[in-house]
Formats: C-alpha cells, sequence, structure tokens
C-alpha cells in the first residue's frame, strides 16, 4: 500500500513552542473535521483528564478546531471506531506504557492502516517516539514499568527512529544510538518539529530538526533537504 501518512512530530515543548506545527495540523483537519485525541500516556502520572481536555480545547479552538473529542480508556473502544476521525493527537507521558496500550487495544494497528489511507496524526513527545520504528530513543527518560518487551513502534516516518527533547550536547549519544541498531534519527528539541507527507519530511518548526545517520548529522530545512551536505560525527 502507498504511504499516503500526514504526521506532525513535536519535540515535547509547550503550547507556545508548538504554535507553528498546530497550525500545520489544523488546516490538515479543516474546520468541520473530527479529532480524536489521546492523553493516555499521562495514565501513570495523575494528572486529571478533565485539565488534558482543557489543554486540548485551549490549543486548538483558537485554530478553528471545536471537533474533538478524548478516549482515557483505550479498552473500551473498538479500532474501527477511528474511522469516523478526520485526525489523531498522541499526546506525551511515557512512551513505554503508551505503546503498549496501543498494542493491548489493537488501537496501533488501527492507527498505521489510518495513516497510510491519508489520516493525520499528531505525535508530542511520547506521542511522536511511537510513531517511529522503535521507541528506545526514550530509553534514557522514560522508566519501563510496564515491562515492555518488543519495542517496536508503528513505524510511519520512512524507518526514522525518533528522538525527542533534543539538545546539541546530546550528539555524541545519538550518534551511538545509531551506530549501534544501525537506524536514522529524526531528533527534535521542545521548539521544533516535522511535517511528514508519506516518505517527505520538513521541519515545521521554530528550531530546524535533525537527522542522524551513518554519514552524519543534517539540517532537516522546509522545502528540500537532500542536498545539504551531511556533518560527520566522531
Amino acid at each position: 500500500m502507498v504511504n499516503h501518512a500526514r504526521l506532525i512530530l513535536a519535540g515535547g515543548g509547550g503550547a507556545q513552542d508548538s504554535l507553528p506545527l498546530d497550525e500545520v495540523f489544523a488546516t490538515w483537519i479543516g474546520p468541520h473535521g473530527r479529532m480524536l485525541y489521546l492523553p493516555v500516556a499521562l495514565r501513570e502520572r495523575g494528572i486529571p483528564y478533565d485539565q488534558c481536555l482543557a489543554w486540548i480545547q485551549s490549543v486548538f479552538r483558537p485554530l478553528g478546531i471545536s471537533g474533538i473529542e478524548m478516549w482515557t480508556d483505550l479498552g473500551e473502544h473498538d479500532p474501527d471506531e477511528l474511522a469516523a476521525f478526520d485526525a489523531a493527537y498522541l499526546g506525551g507521558g511515557n512512551t513505554f506504557s503508551l505503546l503498549a496500550q496501543l498494542r493491548a487495544s489493537g488501537l496501533g494497528t488501527a492507527l498505521v492502516r489510518f495513516a497510510q489511507r491519508g489520516g493525520a496524526i499528531y505525535g508530542g513527545s511520547a506521542g511522536a517516539i511511537v510513531l517511529g520504528r522503535d521507541i528506545m530513543t526514550c530509553a534514557h527518560l522514560d522508566s519501563n514499568d510496564v515491562g515492555l518487551a518488543d519495542t517496536r513502534g508503528l513505524d510511519l516516518v520512512a524507518g526514522h527512529d525518533i528522538w525527542c527533547h533534543y539538545r546539541p550536547d546530546e550528539d555524541a549519544r545519538i550518534a551511538e544510538y545509531v551506530r549501534g541498531t544501525g537506524r536514522p534519527v529524526l531528533a527534535v528539541s521542545e521548539r521544533a518539529g516535522v511535517a511528514v507527507h508519506g516518505a517527505r519530511i520538513e521541519s515545521a518548526g521554530f528550531e530546524p530538526a535533525y537527522r542522524f545517520d551513518e554519514n552524519g548529522i543534517i539540517g532537516i530545512l522546509k522545502d528540500d533537504h537532500t542536498e545539504v551536505e551531511p556533518v560527520p560525527l566522531g
């Protein structure tokens, strides 16, 4: 199947940090579209879900998006219900917990089909990481309290792993990760993000995003980044 995925990957900052990404996502949804909000990565943190709903509404209602529904227990929903939405928003929290819940409920597989058919998905922090090929980029930040053994993600980003909350002083750690796994990494800071259209990946935030592979590191531009020479990493 041709991958028609439309994805936003946000690095994990606050609403002011993600504004350019939110604006792009809102245009994909449209004023009459329906968005599904999944804050379930926060389940173990004790944050009231009504606060989560108030937050997402405060972000997207000013952008013209009012059709927002929140699911807080994935086991209470049939994955086929996803077809009623135009977009899905996967919030931040614990990445291991989020992936375990997506897998146990069957919603992970449904999200892959949803994306391949052109549905729009926004991933913030943990939500972005699970859209990559593997989630072990979060191992220095998140605890695997759920005992997840299979860390393969939804693999919607052209074979990349996603590194959120990126800082330049992590370059050596990311380079070691790439060498150890053989997988390329997209690194996004809290004020950065990328927009993905199938196999096309562009920066869409206030700061540039970066791609790490065996050849080094390149900044992802807003247009075509293929002619940018990589900077070798030691």
